[in-house]
């Protein structure tokens, strides 16, 4: 039995083992001064006496599930007595790499037939689907294993994907670890509004986790403002003891907050105070960072220098050289503020005096065309010829009301030029269709004119702006 295997059985004391195993698991008041030799059979035994099960148990629990009648509420309850008979360690003790993919299917197959009316009677039942996979995961080394079967699961355990289950964090988990970020959306885009610990086999520990892991794909998918608003409903559960979900969490919330907002809002106000207080005591570099960003770009990487080996052991360099960047897109963004027009070199002369570095025009183009496309500025860029003959790129910053305007007048004009051109071409085709050509020459030789006294030709195709002449 492995040792994850041992924590499991530790953990859920409600699952028990007949009365002859729980003699032997004993350990007598002597073990202590036996030999080593003698300690290791003694736990290989007690191992094997855990995980063996009298096979006849299982017999007659097979039995009665193939007998029971769904509809009979007795019999259900029976039978859920029944299978809490079975502990996971038996399921797992016998699962190898040869029998392992055919497991696989079994639960695939299993989660797309399980009537979850019957499953709820047993909510510890849906907490081993996870366990399950998880294991089988391990065993064929394959993490992407678990996702697709407990996605099934959830949405038909809870159609309306806003109930919290004991699936929901295993998901969110074996995407993490698989690094398939885009795959659980199809339920972490759904608010959690129902949580139901006694029908779904949930915790506090379900929430935090679930939220938490989320959190960390929306990092990876980049959606920063929804992992602010899944950190924010982990830092601000109730708990009555401090978690360190919740410390990590709060971490995650600083730093992704910086890159995202340019600063760090405040919690909600039923956040506990004893977290705060904690975070605040035992991880101050987190607020150095916050004040190190209002101070400028010098002083936040002074702070990240210092404080590189606990930011690498936490796995937060990658956030904290994240918050580099969005400071310097920030500095970019507050010129548009002071500044109209400037040329790219101007920009990066004004951005290393700032900044205390050397900036390259080529890097400040990419990222300005970056954040125009991400409406995280509003500018454009031209290109015109100086006294010299030479090209120079100048960035024009604007309002965003103006931008809207001015947006707004470029799109009716560009419609207004294509429905112009439509009418173009169909005067055009008229024109010189033979119906038209004929009913001309009739009137022609009968002396009439037309309406408008001129027939088509070229002279109609008018520029835009000198639409007035055919009035005139």
């Amino acid at each position: 039995m492995t040792d994850r295997q041992q924590s499991q059985s530790q953990q859920q004391p409600q699952f028990s083992i007949p009365e002859n195993n729980a003699q032997t698991m004993r350990s007598p008041p002597h073990a202590t001064t036996t030999t080593s030799a003698t300690s290791t059979i003694a736990t290989s035994t007690r191992q094997q006496q855990q995980t063996t099960m009298d096979p006849q148990i299982i017999d007659e629990i097979l039995a009665f599930i193939t007998s029971v009648n769904e509809n009979s509420n007795e019999q259900m309850k029976s039978l859920a007595n029944k299978l809490n008979q079975l502990s996971e360690p038996h399921f797992q003790a016998i699962t190898d790499i040869n029998v392992g993919q055919f497991l696989v299917q079994a639960m695939h197959h299993f989660v797309r037939v399980f009537k979850p009316e019957q499953l709820l009677y047993s909510p510890s039942r849906i907490t081993h689907i996870a366990h399950a996979l998880e294991h089988l995961a391990k065993l064929l080394q394959n993490p992407v294993i678990p996702i697709v079967p407990l996605i099934v699961a959830i949405e038909r355990l809870t159609p309306e994907k806003n109930t919290l289950t004991s699936l929901h964090a295993p998901l969110a988990q074996a995407s993490l670890s698989s690094k398939m970020y885009h795959q659980p959306l199809i339920i972490l885009d759904h608010d959690i509004e129902d949580v139901n610990p006694s029908t779904y086999d949930i915790s506090i520990k379900s929430f935090l986790l679930y939220h938490y892991y989320s959190a960390m794909i929306y990092i990876g998918n980049k959606n920063f403002e929804r992992a602010i608003e899944f950190l924010v409903l982990t830092v601000s559960a109730p708990a009555q003891v401090i978690s360190a979900i919740q410390v990590e969490a709060y971490k995650k919330y600083i730093l992704v907050s910086l890159i995202h907002y340019g600063r760090v809002p405040s919690l909600p106000k039923y956040t506990s105070a004893a977290l705060e207080k904690y975070f605040k005591n035992k991880h101050p570099i987190y607020n150095d960072m916050i004040e190190a960003f209002q101070k400028g770009l010098p002083q936040l990487k002074a702070i990240i220098e210092t404080h590189q080996e606990v930011l690498t052991e936490e796995s937060h360099m990658g956030l904290a050289k994240q918050c580099i960047e969005a400071l310097h897109r920030e500095t970019i963004k507050q010129l548009g503020y002071v500044y109209v027009t400037l040329t790219i070199g101007e920009m990066a002369n004004l951005l290393a005096e700032k900044e205390n570095q050397n900036v390259d025009e080529k890097d400040l183009e990419r990222t300005l065309l970056a954040m125009i496309e991400k409406d995280q500025i509003y500018a454009s860029i031209s290109c015109i010829l100086n006294e010299s003959g030479q090209n120079i790129k100048m960035v024009h910053f604007a309002d965003e009301e103006d931008t809207g305007i001015t947006l707004n007048l470029e799109n009716r004009i560009e419609d207004a030029t294509h429905l112009r051109k439509k009418i173009s071409i169909m005067d055009k085709t008229e024109g010189l269709s033979k119906e038209f050509q004929t009913k001309y020459m009739m009137i022609s030789s009968q002396g009439e004119h037309f309406p408008v006294a001129m027939a088509y030709d070229e002279d109609m195709d008018l520029p835009l702006d000198d639409d007035s002449k055919l009035f005139s």
